[in-house]
């Protein structure tokens, strides 16, 4: 009888702790609600770690202020799955204002993962750092080689890891 009462009481427990959730799985379930609208970026921090060694060699953030403020860029998540990117707005003369959309993408959120896929090709998951009414930040990670402007060698390849954060328009 006691072997049956602690194997059913094991049971038990086990029924109850596996039905227990995360706090993080609830926000996650409504990161596809969440991100349905525009939103604007307003900083990007980008990271340059060495391949063999994992060391740190650049580390810079660009504020999309001020004078970097035509570097900004739009998003739009459609309740469809669809999304543009797109360039800041610019006028054209005193009436008409104007952007240039520079991707038509599908996008799928599973879990704490944004996929992005190109309608000419390419797919692009992207970590998902925050995402609130009003903020979201997004990790991309990739391996390639730089410009001049960063003093590294440019024709060596590199791990680059890009934060960029946004806020809902």
């Amino acid at each position: 009888m006691r072997n049956s009462q602690l194997l059913l009481s094991t049971l038990i427990a086990c029924a109850v702790f596996s039905c227990k959730k995360d706090n993080l799985s609830g926000a996650k379930a409504q990161y596809a609600k969440l991100i349905v609208g525009t939103w604007k970026a307003y900083q990007q921090n980008t990271k340059v770690y060495d391949l063999t060694s994992n060391e740190l060699l650049k580390d810079s953030t660009v504020n999309f202020t001020d004078a970097n403020a035509g570097r900004a860029f739009t998003e739009i998540y459609n309740t469809d799955g669809s999304a543009y990117i797109t360039a800041q707005t610019r006028k054209l003369g005193t009436t008409v204002a104007t952007t240039d959309t520079t991707s038509y993408l599908r996008y799928t959120i599973l879990g704490a993962n944004l996929t992005l896929k190109q309608s000419i090709g390419g797919t692009e998951t992207k970590p998902i750092l925050t995402l609130t009414l009003t903020d979201m930040g997004l990790q991309s990670l990739r391996t390639g080689t730089l410009n001049e402007g960063w003093g590294l060698d440019v024709s060596a390849s590199y791990r680059i890891v890009q934060g960029t954060y946004y806020t809902r328009q």
